[in-house]
């Protein structure tokens, strides 16, 4: 029986080939660097590129950090676009109408 290797293109989330040099040692092992995620990000739809800068917040690099390693949330934090505070804007009709008398209030009574 013929034994075939197996070598799988790799190509990586982003949507760049990865040069894969440390296959024999690690076959798992991804190595990224800023330059090659801010190149990936060009290729990114309008879409895509609001949606990775929403998520570039301290609280989900440092959660992909312990998934990916330490070096993940530093690459995010440089190649990838801080967010920008979105205004507070409240939907119209939630204040209060003004009162328009009634209530409480009622005319004297004469006797």
């Amino acid at each position: 029986m013929e034994e075939e290797t197996m070598t799988p293109e790799r190509q990586g989330v982003m949507g760049a080939n990865v040069a894969d040099t440390s296959a024999t040692n690690n076959p798992m092992e991804l190595v990224v660097t800023p330059k090659e995620v801010s190149n990936n990000l060009q290729n990114l739809r309008d879409e895509e590129l609001q949606v990775i800068t929403q998520l570039n917040i301290p609280q989900f690099r440092d959660f992909m950090s312990k998934i990916f390693g330490q070096q993940f949330g530093t690459i995010m934090e440089q190649a990838i676009p801080e967010p920008q505070p979105q205004p507070q804007v409240s939907p119209q009709g939630e204040n209060p109408s003004p009162m328009t008398g009634g209530g409480m209030m009622q005319p004297p009574v004469t006797a």
